[in-house]
């Protein structure tokens, strides 16, 4: 079902080559509203830290596992791109273990992934901002 609801969603960019980069709300909140008239238990979180910096991801079922972003890409590194807000590429942070291997793998693959003991830590670690310089 979750499957189902997340790749009805993304069929409105499929083939047209729109980054998906600043639409993490938009299908967010689509996947959310379709998940809610499934009767799918279905929570809508923002990663900012306060350094005004947002993306939203979901918890859904019903003990909340499973991570749906659909709109990870947007976190893989690019070329020549290097990365403004956070320490390192979200995916790059990742890719270091071999669970966070299976996280990425699942979102880039399917836009979700069925959670497991501490892989909303790891999902999370990647998200880590760069100090900022305060100015005085």
């Amino acid at each position: 079902m979750i499957r189902f609801v997340i790749f009805n969603n993304l069929s409105e960019v499929d083939d047209k080559e729109i980054p998906l980069d600043g639409l993490c709300f938009y299908f967010a909140n689509n996947i959310k509203a379709d998940l809610e008239m499934m009767e799918v238990p279905v929570t809508m979180y923002n990663i900012n830290e306060g350094e005004g910096y947002d993306h939203y991801y979901l918890l859904a079922g019903d003990d909340s596992d499973y991570l749906i972003d659909p709109t990870y890409t947007q976190f893989l590194p690019k070329i020549g791109e290097k990365t403004i807000l956070f320490e390192d590429f979200p995916a790059r942070v990742l890719e270091k273990t071999e669970r966070g291997k299976e996280i990425l793998g699942d979102l880039l693959h399917d836009g979700y992934h069925k959670l497991e003991d501490n892989d909303m830590d790891i999902y999370l670690s990647g998200f880590k901002l760069k100090e900022r310089k305060r100015q005085r």
